[in-house]
């Protein structure tokens, strides 16, 4: 994040000679302020609101990767079910006074949030001044960097959460897409899917029913609900128990379990 100074313009960001903590500051402004198109689904920022409950939903899920699961300090899973209240004010389509209020406060809220991640993270970000091949800190652009927390692991840990939600989204085409979708979780969850998932799904014939209907769109929130209170969680616990020791050199090429 940039300092303003006297005569408006912007000063440098600020620079430690740790990269991956300077990675991992960039990232939650991304998350609060500046979004990131960069990344599939797009981070659309939380101050600016989301266009859609999936865009809310794909926000949620990279914030728990960008914050160690830290997130559900400020917004629990149980605030972005739909009705809770708060979801609604996080969409773009109520623009009102109170909307822009709630969004404002809730990113004011989870700069505790961030910080948390970034002192439980800085035992792992080790200093860097020069290597073997005459690379320093500096040579670190954040952003350019395109792993979270410059660590190859939390970029599959994000893309396979993400991959996972839009499966979900769209529904199942049979019995067997969904169990391979549920055994597909394990590397998303880190291990933490909750025991006995499929078992629970198929024993319930509505959401059963809803998870491999891709037409109606009440079988769609169903399934928002479902992402929400059953896979989200899993989500959450997965950042907070991945280590992640691979580190990236600048050029985002793995170079080994070697913090920075």
């Amino acid at each position: 994040m940039t300092d303003a100074v006297p005569g408006g313009v912007e000063a440098a960001p600020s620079r430690t000679t740790r990269p991956a903590l300077d990675v991992l500051d960039r990232d939650q402004d991304r998350l609060l302020y500046d979004g990131d198109p960069r990344r599939e689904p797009p981070i659309q920022p939380l101050t600016d609101g989301f266009d859609s409950a999936y865009m809310a939903l794909s926000w949620y899920q990279a914030a728990g990767v960008r914050t160690l699961g830290h997130v559900e300090r400020v917004l629990e899973p149980s605030d972005m079910m739909p009705m809770s209240g708060l979801l609604e004010k996080l969409l773009t389509v109520d623009e009102g006074r109170q909307s822009v209020y709630v969004r404002r406060r809730l990113v004011e809220q989870l700069d505790d949030a961030c910080d948390l991640a970034y002192r439980q993270f800085r035992e792992r970000a080790g200093e860097r001044v020069e290597d073997a091949e005459g690379e320093t800190w500096s040579d670190v652009d954040p952003d350019e960097e395109s792993n979270p927390l410059m660590r190859p692991a939390f970029r599959q840990l994000d893309q396979g959460q993400a991959a996972a939600l839009m499966d979900l989204w769209s529904g199942f085409e049979d019995r067997e897409a969904l169990g391979r979708w549920v055994r597909s979780l394990s590397a998303p969850t880190n291990g933490e899917k909750p025991a006995g998932l499929l078992d629970e799904i198929v024993g319930n014939p509505p959401l059963l029913e809803a998870l491999l209907n891709q037409r109606e769109q009440e079988a769609k929130l169903t399934r928002y609900r479902f992402a929400v209170a059953v896979v989200m969680p899993s989500f959450l616990a997965a950042a907070r128990t991945l280590n992640g020791g691979e580190r990236t050199d600048s050029s985002g090429k793995t170079k080994g379990n070697f913090s920075t």
